[in-house]
């Protein structure tokens, strides 16, 4: 998708999350792979995790939650790597996609943008 800083409304299709904002210790039965990288993450190693809710699809599920509330769905994790990337990027006001981004490409595309065209790579513009 690309580094953007316009994350828009989430209109309600699909699915949503939230970034705990944060680095926490993975506490599952399992590794879990990383959403962004794809790399199993060891138990109990730093990440970042993202929790993800979508609203009722089915009328049994509206009959169930009713309209409007949100279903909670298994987490997302990302490992400490990427997790750093995403926080870093995502207070600098962009906006990762963590299901389409590869965080270590918008690292790289951010330092293609940002950082060479002010000098701090030592480019053209470099001292």
């Amino acid at each position: 998708m690309g580094l953007s800083c316009s994350c828009g409304e989430w209109d309600g299709d699909g699915w949503a999350f939230y970034s705990t904002g944060d680095f926490t210790t993975l506490q599952t039965k399992r590794r879990k792979r990383c959403c962004s990288c794809k790399e199993l993450i060891d138990i109990g190693s730093t990440v970042v995790e993202f929790r993800r809710f979508r609203y009722a699809i089915t009328e049994v599920e509206y009959k169930i939650y009713g309209d409007g509330e949100e279903i909670s769905m298994a987490p997302w994790y990302m490992c400490e790597a990427c997790g750093e990337i995403y926080l870093n990027l995502d207070a600098l006001g962009f906006c990762p996609d963590i299901e389409d981004d590869s965080m270590p490409e918008l690292l790289r595309e951010y330092q293609e943008t940002y950082m060479v065209d002010n000098g701090l790579f030592g480019g053209e513009n470099g001292r």
